[in-house]
């Protein structure tokens, strides 16, 4: 038992770095999307997130209830966080009507 409980130790560590990478990247996006009008609620975004996490989730035989419940909150957080990041300079609204890079 003291194996598969460091080998789930080790998996955590190597969960939380790469959360930490994305968080990264959403700090970056936080940066970028003002002075291109990006919002950070881009539903299209969204829904392409969640469909290719969903996607990987079947291929490596992953609870897809569970990466669904995971990813939307992560995602949710995600934007509030890029909000609370912009601040003044967040763009409102969505971009369901409108071109562009969509990308949270």
């Amino acid at each position: 038992m003291s194996d598969v409980r460091r080998l789930i130790d080790e998996l955590d560590d190597e969960l939380v770095a790469l959360l930490a990478k994305r968080q990264r990247q959403i700090e970056r996006a936080a940066r970028v999307k003002p002075g291109l009008g990006i919002p950070a609620r881009a539903p299209e975004r969204v829904d392409e997130v969640i469909a290719r996490v969903l996607g990987a989730s079947r291929r490596e035989g992953l609870s897809v209830e569970v990466a669904m419940k995971l990813w939307t909150m992560i995602i949710e957080w995600s934007i509030q966080y890029e909000e609370r990041l912009m601040g003044e300079k967040a763009p409102k609204g969505d971009l369901s009507a409108s071109s562009g890079d969509k990308r949270s």
